[in-house]
């Protein structure tokens, strides 16, 4: 697998693992090991992408189920190691202006 070094600046658009980096966030983390992937899914490699540069394709995540709660319990247990636990998360290069990690919120609720 190649390596890919981040540039300052550079913003990437989580394809998948949004639970996994706001979990790392949370928990202080300030990067993440990721798969970059150009705009046909083919890996530009992996490296390490900080925190603030990664942007989310959703303003929420459900918490609503016990079935979403499980899985967020899972993903917030392995964010507590000083060492994340997580295959990497995958992500593009990206311009557009999206959700900013730090800005996901958590739908949270009764299921209907």
């Amino acid at each position: 697998m190649n390596s890919f070094i981040h540039e300052a600046g550079n913003l990437y658009l989580i394809m998948d693992g949004v639970r996994r980096a706001k979990a790392a966030q949370l928990h202080g983390h300030d990067q993440i090991t990721a798969e970059i992937v150009d705009g046909s899914g083919i890996s530009l490699g992996n490296g390490y992408i900080p925190l603030d540069a990664l942007l989310s394709p959703k303003r929420s995540i459900r918490r609503i189920t016990s079935s979403d709660q499980n899985r967020w319990e899972r993903v917030i247990e392995g964010a507590s190691h000083a060492t994340l636990p997580f295959p990497p998360i995958v992500v593009q290069p990206t311009k557009k202006r999206l959700t900013r990690l730090v800005d996901v919120e958590f739908e949270i609720g009764e299921q209907q």
